[in-house]
């Protein structure tokens, strides 16, 4: 028979409170401190491994914005939010001993296509191959070319400048970052440009 492991760490207890603080100011999203989908997020197209504390899936930006200012409540300042898309880096970029914020699997839509003026309005989970699926109905494509493009996200891209120095930089116009100091302060929005 397998021991139980009833024994929860003070780093442990800290991480779960922040979850349960989610859950009740009404995250619609799904949160997971579960084992099963820590250990699916331990990993990335690295060597690394690093077990998270859990998984938030933020339904939108209403989710992330509540993410970030309960984070800035001073009981919770040194809880540990990464950022995360498909996890294709190979720098270990997307791990975390924290709590991993998954954009992937809920944030993922193309917005707005304005082919005149060559520019799209995308969520950060949106994958590069999805993003030139649609932009091909136009005649244009969003140009950085890398290997894992049909699981690489745009928000993860534009957050390890995937590609080499400057290459998704140059390609984006107005990002759209939510603030962990100022939560609801938000740029307006032309995501990428072709």
């Amino acid at each position: 028979m397998l021991p139980r492991i009833t024994d929860i760490t003070p780093t442990q207890a800290k991480y779960l409170a922040f979850i349960q603080a989610l859950r009740e100011s009404g995250l619609k999203g799904e949160v997971n401190p579960d084992y099963a989908n820590r250990i699916v997020l331990a990993t990335d197209n690295s060597i690394y491994q690093v077990l998270p504390q859990g998984v938030v899936y933020p339904k939108d930006t209403d989710d992330l914005l509540l993410v970030a200012r309960l984070s800035d409540e001073p009981q919770f300042h040194d809880i540990v939010l990464s950022p995360r898309g498909g996890g294709t880096g190979t720098n270990g970029q997307s791990l975390t001993d924290g709590l991993i914020i998954d954009v992937s699997k809920h944030m993922n839509r193309i917005l707005e296509v304005n082919a005149d003026e060559r520019w799209v309005r995308v969520q950060a989970g949106v994958v590069k191959d999805q993003l030139n699926v649609e932009l091909a109905r136009y005649g244009l494509f969003f140009a950085p070319e890398l290997s894992p493009s049909n699981r690489a996200t745009l928000g993860g891209m534009i957050n390890t400048d995937a590609c080499g120095q400057g290459s998704c930089r140059a390609e984006v116009a107005e990002p759209d970052p939510v603030h962990s100091r100022a939560p609801g302060q938000q740029t307006s929005g032309r995501a990428v440009r072709g």
